[in-house]
């Protein structure tokens, strides 16, 4: 049924800059999977005419292009646009940008030039936080210069190209979950930062506010944290007792500021008012904390952990994108999956020439057309060498026609180990 705002378009007359509100079939059922958007290339028009034969357009949503910025005091009836927009990195003012509500950073370094370096990056980060949280189990101590240190050259990386620390953090181990989990949640906050448009001082706070949340488990007992099964309520309150002691750690230091404590303080509160430890709920929830939330429990979720299974990337965006409206603010959440894409980086697909492939990085643009690491021909048979393909350019192959990612596969398919990709 049409609303007084929304108008039935068949696909072949869809149009650059027109805003998709509902689909003719599920969300679920096709490649876009955040309702409600922009469509701003031709690659989207295609698919949208791919999977559906009409949608329903919102005829009262303005272009991002000619969206006006509010300005003024920020309130709690803001939305995280508006309110980010205040923290953003200056643009440069030109006719075609002068009115965006964020500054879009271009990647500097394609992913392989970055790769090495992030290597370097990722390797010290994770040595760092192996000492600094070792430090701190052993005498109490929390090295602070060693975290800002830590974090500098994280935020210098994800800022010439985010993907390749992405990728890196696909790398999961079974053991010290803590240190592997603070060095993720760092670059996922860094990188979603970074797609929001905030100034570098703002990202080296997300970054540091987000290896740093869960210091305070530091003084949890062990047993607690390795426990393979479902928390007692009696587990659960001493569980939640880590938002205070990390608190009690970071407070009155040199360098931590209001808005780390307040990702470190509020990291664990939910849209809907059930998470803690205040119970608050929709824009009473720190703008900074809900970059946090979301960083830690996406990489939460695709890690392994004691007492939960790990989700292969595909099915986390499918998961999280489930808790919209209720545990995170529906633009959050829609902002995030353009961060790590409908085909997330690491995810293993199936092309429809049936080529196996991981997705290596995101074509902001055109979140349907990643780049891609050739791994098994048609067949099924292994590549004597990797090729990357630009599926956003390399769009076809003979025989095939256009080269598309037809599916994700689960993890270890085909007997593909992940953690071999990315030597």
């Amino acid at each position: 049924m049409e609303s007084q705002n929304q108008l039935k378009v068949n696909t072949a007359d869809l149009e650059l800059g027109m805003y998709v509100a509902r689909l003719d079939r599920p969300w679920t059922d096709t490649p876009f999977l955040f309702q409600g958007f922009f469509i701003r290339s031709q690659d989207e028009i295609d698919e949208l005419r791919r999977c559906c034969q009409y949608v329903y357009v919102d005829l009262e949503h303005d272009h991002p292009d000619i969206t006006r910025t509010k300005t003024g005091v920020v309130g709690h009836d803001r939305t995280i646009t508006e309110v980010t927009s205040l923290y953003r990195a200056k643009p440069r003012l030109s006719p075609s940008n002068r009115n965006r509500n964020r500054t879009v950073y271009a990647n500097s370094q394609p992913l392989e030039k970055e790769l090495p370096a992030a290597k370097s990056v990722y390797a010290e980060a994770s040595r760092a936080m192996h000492e600094l949280i070792t430090k701190l189990e052993t005498d109490g101590r929390l090295d602070l210069q060693l975290a800002r240190d830590t974090i500098e050259p994280m935020v210098e990386s994800v800022l010439r190209n985010p993907d390749a620390m992405i990728w890196l953090s696909r790398m999961k181990k079974h053991n010290s979950y803590m240190y592997h989990h603070s060095v993720g949640a760092a670059i996922w906050g860094l990188a979603f930062s970074r797609h929001l448009g905030l100034d570098k001082a703002a990202l080296q706070e997300v970054g540091l506010g987000c290896m740093l949340f869960d210091v305070g488990k530091t003084k949890l007992p062990h047993a607690l944290l390795i426990k393979p099964d479902k928390l007692t309520e009696t587990e659960w309150h001493v569980m939640r007792n880590h938002v205070d002691y990390s608190l009690n750690l970071l407070e009155g230091n040199a360098g931590i500021t209001e808005r780390i404590l307040e990702m470190v303080r509020s990291h664990h509160e939910r849209y809907d008012g059930s998470g803690y430890p205040g119970q608050l709920k929709g824009n009473q929830i720190p703008t900074f904390a809900k970059i946090a939330a979301m960083a830690d429990s996406y990489d939460a979720i695709t890690s392994p952990r004691p007492y939960s299974r790990m989700r292969s990337p595909y099915e986390a965006v499918r998961e999280i994108y489930g808790w919209r409206g209720t545990l995170f603010q529906p633009e959050v959440v829609e902002q995030f999956m353009q961060v790590v894409g409908v085909f997330p980086t690491g995810s293993l697909v199936e092309l429809n020439s049936g080529a196996v492939a991981v997705v290596i990085a995101q074509n902001e643009a055109r979140r349907l057309k990643p780049r891609i690491m050739l791994i098994l021909d048609e067949h099924k048979r292994r590549l004597p060498q990797f090729h990357i393909v630009d599926l956003l350019f390399d769009t076809h192959l003979k025989g095939v026609g256009e080269l598309r990612i037809e599916k994700c596969l689960e993890p270890g398919a085909y007997g593909i180990n992940p953690e071999e990709l990315y030597l």
